[in-house]
C-alpha cells in the first residue's frame, strides 16, 4: 500500500496525457519514483492491477521460455492489460544499475532478468508493433539522482518538454522514493519494538522487492501471521546491520546485499528468524541460498528457503514453517 497507494493526477488536469506503468519486476522498487516524476509532469498515470492468475493467462501466449521465474512471465499479462486499456504510451525502463544502497558491496546490478525484460517485452508482444503504440523502455541508471536525472533530461527533452521542469519532477520523484522507503524502515522498527515488548517472534521474509506480490508469494505471509508471528520484509531491517565483508560470494547484485545485511541482523536477533523465498528458475539465487546459510549458521540459526513457482500449493511451505517454528521453541 505505502509503495502503490498513489492516487492519479485527475484526467482533466493531466495536460500531457495517459502513461501506464505495469506492476511488476522493480517496479516493487521504484514505483514511488516513476508516479511522482510523471505526475509531476503533468501525465495522468495507470498502474497495472494486482497480479493475478487471470493477469497471467491474459499473457501466456507471449511467453518465449518456460524456464524464466513466474514474476517474469506475469510482466506480459500486465504489459497486455494496459494495451487492451487503450492506453498509447507504456513506460517499463530497463535498469541495468539500482542505487547504491551498500558502499562496501561489489557493485549494485539489477539481475539480467530484471535488467532486460522490457526488451523481452518489446520483441515478444505482438500487439506491441502497433506504430500507434509507444513502448518506451529506455536503458537508464538508478545509480544516483544525478545520473538518474540527466538520462531523464536526455529522453525527455525529446518529447518537447523542458529540461528545468524534468530537473524538478525527477527531484521531488528521488525525494518520495527515499520518503517511502524510510516509512518501510520506520515500520521495521516499529515491528521490532512490538515483538521485543510482547516477547512474541517474528520471521523476516526475505527475498526480491516483488516477492510482496501476492500472487507470488501465495499468501505465505498472511499464513506464518497464522501461527501468531510477525513477517517482516528484508528491507524493513536490512539497514540495522553490517556485512562481514569479504562474503564468501561476489557481492554484485543490490538486492542481495540488502539479503544478506538482513540476514545479519537475523542472526544477532534472539526473537527473529528468517525464511528466503526463492523463485524457480532464479539460478542468481543459488549464489544467495549459499551465502545466507552461512550468515544464518555461523550464529547456530536454522535457514529456511521455500521455493515458490505457479503453482499454489502451500502443503509443503506450510509444513517447513510449522517444522522451523517447533525446532525455534525446542
Amino acid at each position: 500500500e505505502r509503495y502503490f497507494g498513489y492516487a492519479p493526477l485527475p484526467k482533466e488536469q493531466a495536460t500531457r496525457g495517459i502513461v501506464g506503468i505495469p506492476r511488476v519486476l522493480n517496479m516493487y522498487e521504484n514505483y514511488p519514483f516513476w508516479h511522482t516524476f510523471f505526475t509531476k509532469l503533468g501525465y495522468h498515470v495507470v498502474l497495472s492491477p494486482v497480479s493475478s492468475r487471470k493477469i497471467y493467462e491474459l499473457g501466456i501466449e507471449s511467453i518465449p521460455s518456460e524456464s524464466e521465474c513466474y514474476p517474469a512471465k506475469l510482466a506480459h499479462g500486465h504489459v497486455k492489460w494496459l494495451i487492451d486499456q487503450g492506453i498509447k504510451f507504456i513506460f517499463y525502463p530497463s535498469i541495468p544499475y539500482e542505487r547504491t544502497e551498500f558502499p562496501t558491496a561489489n557493485n549494485h546490478y539489477n539481475c539480467p532478468i530484471v535488467t532486460s525484460y522490457p526488451e523481452n517485452i518489446k520483441n515478444n508482444v505482438e500487439e506491441l508493433r502497433d506504430p500507434s503504440i509507444e513502448f518506451a523502455n529506455e536503458f537508464l541508471s538508478f545509480e544516483s539522482e544525478e545520473i538518474l536525472t540527466e538520462r531523464l533530461i536526455e529522453i525527455f527533452t525529446k518529447k518537447g518538454i523542458d529540461k528545468s521542469e524534468i530537473k524538478a519532477a525527477s527531484k521531488a520523484a528521488w525525494e518520495e522514493l527515499g520518503k517511502a522507503r524510510s516509512d518501510i524502515r520506520k515500520k521495521g522498527e516499529e515491528t521490532l519494538a512490538y515483538l521485543n515488548a510482547s516477547g512474541k517472534k517474528g520471521i523476516v521474509l526475505a527475498g526480491r522487492p516483488y516477492h510482496i506480490d501476492p500472487e507470488i508469494n501465495h499468501g505465505i505471509p498472511e499464513m506464518i501471521n497464522s501461527f501468531g508471528v510477525a513477517v517482516l520484509t528484508e528491507d524493513s531491517v536490512s539497514h540495522l546491520a553490517e556485512v562481514d565483508r569479504p562474503t564468501i560470494v561476489v557481492d554484485q547484485w543490490m538486492y542481495h546485499s540488502r539479503l544478506y545485511a538482513a540476514a545479519s541482523f537475523v542472526r544477532t536477533q534472539p526473537n527473529l528468524e528468517l525464511v528466503q523465498l526463492n523463485s524457480f528458475g532464479c539460478g542468481l539465487d543459488a549464489i544467495t541460498t549459499d551465502q545466507v546459510h552461512d550468515i544464518l549458521a555461523s550464529a547456530g540459526k536454522i535457514y529456511t528457503v521455500l521455493k515458490i513457482d505457479e503453482v499454489n500449493n502451500l502443503g509443503a511451505a506450510r509444513i517447513r514453517i510449522r517444522s522451523l517454528l517447533s525446532a525455534v521453541r525446542e
